[in-house]
């Protein structure tokens, strides 16, 4: 881009030219763009502060829970202790306090001294943790999961049991995901979905719930009688012990 001046209503104003911008010869938008992102890609660590440069989020901080080469994306805990999936271009390296501080002020809630207890009904067959879209059930779906299939009627059962890479997410409880074939089947709810346990040690993870939510880990130990394994995050190096509900492994890239 370059600057110039013009002449208007009588001031002369400075004027950004943006068609003067040159393409280097021979490679696409495109591919400069993902020359771009694998660039700040090698700027940032598991762990590292962020400031969050574009999108609804814009201003808030955030500390980077993983990294994906293949899509130049990230997962980041916001303040709010929410998880938020970005492009890397639309994050800056940020500030440890400045996150502190957001998360500080996030914290400071004024209790409503008049406000009247709610006693609810939890229905018993409610508890189930995978899949469903009830209100009392918690949304857990994320790209780059292996997922299971679980549902007879889905598709007339030819996806019965059968492993699919969840590639895009389309709302709470509904996502687009990868066959082994390689076919996309889209609008797949979360009810019809189970979470996939890795038998190998090593073998990456998300944990789904509580306070690691969206923390990428390794299996550490597995006890499948019981139903549960015990998980180091990369981040924290903290070993987790979780339910087979409360993981599933991650196929995506982690930057250790």
């Amino acid at each position: 881009k370059q600057w110039y001046q013009r002449r208007v209503r009588g001031k002369v104003v400075d004027v950004i030219d943006f068609t003067t911008k040159k393409r280097t010869l021979g490679v696409t938008i495109h591919e400069e763009e993902a020359a771009e992102a694998m660039k700040m890609m090698s700027e940032f660590r598991l762990g590292d502060y962020i400031e969050i440069t574009a999108g609804p989020e814009k201003g808030k901080s955030g500390k980077i829970l993983s990294l994906s080469l293949e899509t130049s994306r990230c997962i980041v805990r916001l303040p709010s202790e929410e998880m938020a999936d970005l492009a890397i271009i639309c994050i800056a390296k940020g500030d440890k306090m400045e996150y502190l501080r957001q998360r500080d002020s996030y914290n400071e809630v004024v209790p409503d001294v008049f406000a009247v207890p709610k006693i609810e009904q939890v229905d018993p067959k409610s508890t189930k943790t995978n899949g469903g879209n009830s209100s009392k059930i918690k949304a857990w779906l994320h790209r780059d999961l292996k997922v299971r299939i679980v549902s007879q009627e889905y598709r007339k059962g030819r996806y019965y049991c059968k492993k699919v890479d969840i590639v895009d997410i389309v709302d709470l409880y509904t996502c687009t995901c990868r066959s082994e074939s390689g076919k996309l089947l889209e609008n797949v709810p979360q009810e019809i979905l189970e979470t996939v346990i890795p038998k190998q040690r090593g073998t990456l993870v998300m944990l789904l719930k509580g306070e690691h939510r969206g923390q990428i880990a390794e299996i550490e130990d597995k006890d499948s009688r019981g139903e549960r394994v015990v998980v180091v995050t990369i981040v924290d190096k903290e070993a987790v012990t979780a339910s087979f509900n409360e993981v599933c492994q991650y196929v995506g890239d982690a930057v250790r």
